[in-house]
């Protein structure tokens, strides 16, 4: 499914990092645990600039697995149907879940977006550009201490009331995945809604949990153990987010 929207290219800020190198206790920390919190990691105006134009966006794909395969419906489609449908589905996601692997969340596609070439002169392109400038590239190659680093990919996240991710641990054949980030956009959170990232040991014990917070990087080595918690019904926001991966080898869809 391809996301809609409409062009909004005028813009005067160059989106940025708010430091060009990261503190060294941070990269100590890393080192040692393998997850960072990174705070503040965004300037206050690339943070703002981002969190606008996301907030301008109407349709998204709504994304769940039945049986294996990955689907996309358009939330505003779904918004739409009846009460028997929107429990019909409710309700095939739900048994997945109680037996193995499911998501149910909103997402907006930029890696496709960007090399696919899907919304020409969209705010979101710039999203992708920010992730793989140099400047970018360098402070994350610094902070994990992995000059091998050659791309990022990434994704927009919107979990909302009954959303979740279950267990995974990020490990795809070929993606060629050092490490996993989580870009929080979310101004307002309480811990008590859910939504939380959870890294987990090997005997499935949380070991960190990230709640949802604004201008706050989490980033974590692959592969572990990882969910995003339940949203509480009684959620009063969303949790917002740039998710995605950072990645060594040739990018596959670099055509530019």
């Amino acid at each position: 499914m391809i996301i809609s929207g409409s062009a909004l290219t005028s813009y005067k800020h160059k989106l940025m990092l708010a430091r060009q190198e990261p503190p060294k206790n941070l990269v100590d920390q890393f080192k040692s645990n393998g997850y960072i919190k990174v705070p503040n990691a965004l300037s206050n105006e690339t943070a703002e600039l981002i969190t606008q134009h996301i907030t301008k966006q109407k349709q998204w794909n709504l994304v769940f697995d039945h049986n294996g395969q990955h689907q996309d419906l358009n939330n505003l489609e779904v918004e739409q149907w009846n009460s028997k449908q929107k429990q019909d589905l409710q309700s095939i996601i739900y048994q997945q879940a109680a037996q193995g692997f499911q998501y149910h969340y909103e997402t907006i596609p930029l890696y496709d977006i960007y090399h696919d070439n899907l919304l020409p002169d969209h705010f979101f392109n710039h999203i992708m550009e920010f992730l793989n400038q140099d400047a970018t590239l360098s402070y994350f190659r610094q902070l994990l201490s992995a000059p091998h680093i050659s791309f990022a990919d990434g994704q927009i996240t919107r979990f909302r009331q009954g959303h979740f991710l279950n267990r995974h641990n990020d490990d795809v054949d070929s993606k060629n995945r050092i490490a996993a980030f989580v870009i929080n956009l979310t101004k307002e959170w309480r811990v008590d809604w859910g939504g939380a990232l959870h890294l987990l040991d090997s005997n499935q014990n949380i070991t960190k949990s990230f709640a949802p917070s604004f201008n706050e990087i989490n980033i974590f080595k692959i592969p572990v153990d990882h969910y995003v918690g339940y949203v509480s019904p009684f959620a009063a926001q969303d949790r917002i987010s740039i998710t995605g991966w950072l990645r060594s080898g040739k990018n596959p869809k670099n055509k530019r």
